[in-house]
């Protein structure tokens, strides 16, 4: 019954769609570009304070800070989760794989451009896009590459899942679709 929006204000809002009134905010430290992912009563986002941070919605705290100790860019992109791993893209041309419950990382895999576009998770690899055109399939529990596709143009855009496709669109237009070969 609630809907969570994280905003330019630094602040993650619950709000409560019957009624359209707030239940509760909870401090981010900083501005935020992106929404928020949800897995039951815990939300991850990133923040422009290099940070990503691990909410309980219940409680309306901070559970931990992963804050990466190697470089210091804002994080634009949405997080995804399975449950279990928390995925977010950087401006430090890095994935960053973190422990959900901890906020520990897991691994890190480096790309060779921006990551703005949001990862998508499908069972055991994860979607990542970068503004340098690199559509990235990359294994869950390991960080490791599966496989890569340049488009020749930037790719700002989130991939979307549909019908056991992947489609994906670039700066310059282009609509790309993968299926499950």
């Amino acid at each position: 019954g609630l809907a969570v929006s994280a905003g330019c204000d630094g602040l993650l809002r619950l709000v409560n769609l019957e009624s359209g009134s707030e239940t509760r905010n909870i401090e981010l430290g900083g501005y935020v570009g992106a929404s928020a992912a949800i897995y039951g009563d815990s939300a991850f986002v990133g923040n422009f304070e290099n940070q990503v941070l691990g909410l309980d919605l219940d409680r309306g705290e901070v559970d931990w800070i992963y804050d990466p100790p190697e470089k210091s860019f804002p994080f634009y992109s949405s997080a995804a989760t399975d449950g279990e791993i928390v995925v977010i893209g950087g401006r430090d041309k890095m994935v960053h794989a973190l422990n959900r419950e901890t906020g520990e990382a897991r691994w890190t895999f480096a790309t060779k451009h921006r990551v703005d576009a949001s990862p998508v998770i499908i069972g055991s690899r994860v979607f990542v896009a970068t503004l340098g055109g690199d559509l990235l399939s990359l294994n869950l529990d390991t960080g490791s590459s599966v496989w890569k596709f340049e488009t020749g143009e930037g790719i700002s855009a989130s991939p979307a899942i549909a019908a056991g496709y992947l489609v994906i669109g670039s700066l310059d237009g282009t609509l790309f679709g993968f299926g499950a070969r």
